[in-house]
């Protein structure tokens, strides 16, 4: 199966073009794509939550807007949601290292920051892959599933904030979407849960 090639990065700087809303999600739908088609198996993946049972979907836009600052502006956002699958395999390395290995020819800078086992033999690995122009990946693997996030480059267009209130109107029930927490915070949560696990007897 062929890979997608990715745009190359084009850094963003202060008075440049903003991507709209409708270009952000775009871009992130296309992010997503192509690290599913990076896997090898484009069947079976999940939106959220693998036992939400929602299938991965980009034109339902359930969307998180996290704050980024590549742009040089604190009303910055960027798209920022996961796709997950069941394990491909008990082992988690195999994945990761495909995944390293496309991010990187893709001008990405990649960093494993979790790699652990237990003592019953469960696995675990995270992985972030960044871009200049703000555009992130973030993997964690198991012997459980594989998680992909998928961040977008960021943007100050008044048309994010215009989408914002829509969707919420559109649905009442449903908050507006907004900011998740920042890779940091997400493999330090991650980080803490592999260490929990490694307690375990």
């Amino acid at each position: 199966m062929s890979v997608p090639v990715l745009s190359d990065p084009v850094p963003q700087s202060p008075g440049a073009r903003q991507k709209t809303i409708t270009e952000l999600l775009t871009q992130w739908a296309d992010l997503t794509d192509a690290a599913i088609a990076a896997t090898g198996v484009t069947d079976g993946w999940f939106r959220g939550a693998i036992l939400d049972g929602k299938p991965w979907d980009p034109a339902a836009e359930e969307v998180a807007l996290s704050p980024c600052g590549t742009v040089g502006a604190k009303t910055a956002h960027q798209v920022d949601a996961d796709v997950m699958h069941a394990a491909f395999e008990e082992d988690p390395h195999p994945i990761a290292d495909k995944l390293t290995a496309y991010w990187e020819s893709e001008g990405f800078t990649v960093t494993r920051t979790v790699d652990s086992i237990t003592p019953s033999g469960w696995m675990g690995i995270s992985i972030r892959a960044v871009r200049s122009d703000g555009v992130y990946y973030g993997l964690t693997a198991t012997s459980d599933q594989v998680s992909i996030g998928v961040k977008s480059e960021c943007s100050t267009d008044p048309s994010i904030d215009t989408w914002a209130r829509e969707k919420s109107l559109r649905n009442p029930r449903s908050p507006s979407p907004t900011p998740s927490p920042s890779p940091a915070d997400h493999e330090q949560a991650t980080l803490s849960l592999s260490l929990r696990a490694l307690e375990k007897p």
